[in-house]
């Protein structure tokens, strides 16, 4: 995303409470970030909403914007995080679930097909596990598809228990985060369900 004119000096003012400021900053990457956002999620009302959270979260934080590094990193950093407590939100809260569903259902009928949700999911999953160190897959198929102890895992592998546990740990985030990049919102949500 490409800096705006002056944008130091905008962030200045945002910095001290310039409402038209942060006026000038909300237009500027309104767009690019709806896109971003809308890539996550596949809803356009929703995403409209994230955007709207977003550029608030920012005003509320705005003393912490450091104007010479780059804001267009900050926001997508906000953005992302917000996104990710919304899938987390979506996984456990079935009113706000409902919700998205029948805004999918209005957007196309097909999509909140819940048998398409689990193949795309089964897709996604399948192809983080192909992208997972050797050890790291060992570690996951022996402790997460077979059901064995970490105890069990580490003798079977000449490994130590807190070896274990780090590549159960560093599986299961990046399973996380594969999914999370490359699906959608239902799908992380589909995940979020499953994978706990």
């Amino acid at each position: 995303m490409e800096r705006m004119p002056f944008e130091e000096e905008v962030l200045q003012r945002v910095i001290k409470g310039d409402e038209l400021a942060f006026s000038n900053i909300y237009r500027h990457y309104h767009s690019s970030l709806y896109t971003y956002l809308l890539r996550f999620c596949k809803v356009p009302s929703l995403a409209e909403d994230l955007v709207h959270d977003v550029f608030l979260k920012v005003w509320e934080i705005r003393a912490r914007i450091n104007p010479q590094l780059s804001f267009s990193g900050y926001l997508y950093r906000i953005a992302r995080n917000h996104v990710l407590k919304t899938i987390t939100k979506l996984a456990t809260d079935e009113q706000m679930r409902e919700q998205v569903f029948l805004q999918l259902v209005h957007q196309d009928a097909g999509l909140t097909d819940l048998a398409v949700r689990a193949r795309e999911y089964d897709r996604l999953f399948q192809e983080a596990l192909s992208k997972m160190t050797t050890q790291r897959l060992k570690v996951f198929r022996l402790c997460r598809q077979e059901g064995h102890t970490y105890e069990e895992a580490a003798a079977m592998l000449g490994i130590s228990r807190d070896a274990v546990k780090k590549h159960m740990v560093l599986s299961m985030r990046f399973i996380q985060e594969y999914i999370y990049l490359h699906g959608d919102i239902l799908v992380a949500v589909f995940l979020l369900i499953n994978l706990v």
